[in-house]
């Protein structure tokens, strides 16, 4: 079995059954499993051959350095994500609409409705692991930070990666679609967002299709579908001072041009 997947999966799964880092397993090549440890193994491999992603197998996913409980009720946390991140700073300082490029064919897209100067509050709508707003969180303390989901099983993995990191008196987890949690929110705020942005149809990788949630994968013909809403409800609310969403490069001309 372990000759079915690559030597990179094998010591990751070998890692975080024992609870381990990559590098003691590599220096500790002769240390022998025990039984339970032989059938976990085992069991672990078959998945993984399976296509199941090996995050959802050992139930966690590393996100600018720190771990993050995940399984299939959530996306897996992925670098382009990270540069999302990177890019709220440049949105926040800069105060003025962007499309930066963060990973190949994904972009940053940033509408500004009136001075980012003045938020107090960081929204991120459909957090799924929390991987957003608990790195937020770490980064900008000065503001308060609300996540929100329309999945109550995504939304029960967000408070657990909110409690793992102790930041339950900073961040808020709010059950919802669109603004709909936020509507009574009367400070000014800025929204993040990685939303569904995959075309209906569109093919992914096996492990991908088969096992990450699609509500947080499609939307609509061209994909645009909970983008445009998104952004249209963001304009109307009184207190929105801007959005920042990850979504296809070819997409967000066309959000400007909806708006």
């Amino acid at each position: 079995l372990e000759a079915s997947v690559s030597r990179l999966d094998y010591e990751v799964l070998l890692a975080a059954l024992l609870q381990k880092n990559r590098s003691w397993i590599l220096a500790h090549e002769e240390y022998e499993l025990s039984q339970n440890e032989m059938d976990t193994i085992l069991a672990w491999l078959k998945r993984r051959i399976d296509n199941e992603p090996v995050a959802y197998i050992t139930g966690t996913k590393e996100f600018y350095g720190r771990s993050f409980i995940v399984n299939n009720t959530v996306l897996i946390p992925r670098p382009a994500t990270e540069r999302l991140i990177d890019t709220l700073g440049d949105f926040i300082q800069k105060d003025a609409d962007l499309v930066t490029d963060i990973d190949t064919g994904i972009v940053a897209y940033g509408k500004r409705f009136a001075s980012l100067k003045n938020i107090r509050t960081i929204v991120d709508i459909g957090t799924g692991s929390g991987c957003i707003a608990v790195t937020l969180a770490f980064r900008y303390p000065q503001y308060d930070f609300i996540a929100t989901d329309v999945s109550d099983t995504a939304l029960n993995i967000a408070r657990r990666n909110v409690q793992q990191y102790q930041l339950e008196h900073h961040i808020t987890c709010r059950y919802g679609p669109y603004l709909d949690p936020i509507q009574e929110l009367a400070v000014p705020f800025l929204i993040i967002s990685n939303p569904p942005y995959v075309p209906d149809g569109e093919k992914l990788p096996n492990d991908v299709s088969s096992y990450e949630p699609h509500q947080a994968l499609f939307a609509g013909s061209d994909g645009g579908d909970v983008l445009r809403e998104l952004i249209k409800q963001a304009k109307q609310h009184s207190f929105c001072a801007g959005i920042i969403i990850e979504c296809k490069k070819e997409q967000a001309p066309e959000c400007r041009m909806k708006n």
